[in-house]
């Protein structure tokens, strides 16, 4: 199934992980004054090729939900844009939400803040989730 749609997988994950590179740089421009109020201590000097190994982070996490989406199509319920609300609701409940409660429960990382993280990856996860359902059909 990943073989015969690899080239379709391929562009939907690049073209997902532009879309987050864009999503992520809106919710930092939106919530920036979040960043500024917390401790400086917590967010490295944005210094180098930062903006190049973000874009090569976000292009990575499309490809691989790409990847994993191709791959539990078949497990996933549904059909159509509620297939790809389904998976992007699911990868957010296992991948976001657990990593974004224990950020709380261990560092002086803003609740406000947290709680900002938690709305937006869910958001961005269920437009993945849409988008990927309408790039890749498998035949079932």
């Amino acid at each position: 199934m990943v073989k015969q749609n690899q080239g379709r997988i391929f562009q939907a994950g690049i073209l997902i992980g532009i879309i987050l590179l864009v999503l992520n740089s809106i919710e930092g421009w939106l919530f920036s004054g979040l960043y500024a109020n917390s401790d400086p201590a917590l967010w490295q000097k944005m210094s180098g090729n930062w903006w190049l190994q973000i874009l090569i982070f976000n292009l990575v996490v499309g490809l691989i939900l790409a990847l994993v989406y191709s791959v539990m199509y078949k497990g996933i319920p549904d059909k159509g844009l509620g297939k790809g609300i389904q998976y992007g609701f699911w990868i957010w409940l296992v991948g976001t939400v657990p990593g974004l409660l224990i950020t709380m429960l261990t560092m002086t990382v803003p609740a406000e803040l947290v709680v900002v993280w938690i709305i937006t990856g869910l958001i961005n996860l269920l437009i993945a989730g849409m988008i990927l359902s309408s790039l890749i059909k498998i035949k079932e």
